[in-house]
């Protein structure tokens, strides 16, 4: 009996790895010594430059590789009414268009590409100011793990790469 649970267990847990699943906030690590980021908001700027530093990737305007944003876009919708009509959950989707491009010769080193993220939250119109607090808690996430996807694409991507 202990060893049909051992066998099913090791199963399960080669099943999962072998999917690709891994921990949420997990990142590959960039095959890159320095990156510049170029059109980023300033939150998403800062947040992708403490997660790059972390992973041992300075961020400088002289680096050899060009991170550039094209196009960050928020959307927020009502996803769902109460029995008065009113606003019971909001939507939140932030959509982020990218590429990165070699500063010698200009060329694309990756195509231009889409990342997405939305996330439903409940929304209590007789408590605004928590849901609001809520709304800004729920963005932040996003811009966590949106960069967490972008590094990881990043990684992927400069795993292709000659290193300067």
């Amino acid at each position: 009996m202990k060893a049909a649970a051992g066998i099913t267990a090791l199963f399960l847990t080669l099943l999962i790895s072998a999917c690709g699943w891994q921990l949420r906030g997990v990142t590959n690590q960039p095959n890159l010594e320095t990156l510049t980021i170029k059109g980023a908001s300033t939150k998403l700027h800062y947040t992708l430059e403490a997660q790059l530093e972390k992973q041992g990737v300075l961020t400088h305007g002289e680096s050899p590789y060009l991170l550039i944003v094209d196009d960050e876009d928020w959307m927020r919708r009502t996803s769902a009414v109460d029995a008065q009509g009113r606003q019971a959950e909001i939507e939140l989707r932030y959509t982020l268009y990218w590429h990165i491009q070699d500063r010698k010769t200009g060329a694309l080193l990756t195509t231009p590409a889409r990342l997405r993220a939305i996330r439903t939250l409940p929304w209590y119109p007789e408590n605004a100011t928590a849901s609001s607090d809520e709304e800004d808690l729920v963005r932040d996430d996003l811009y966590e793990d949106m960069t967490i996807r972008l590094i990881n694409q990043i990684a992927t991507a400069s795993q292709r790469w000659e290193p300067y």
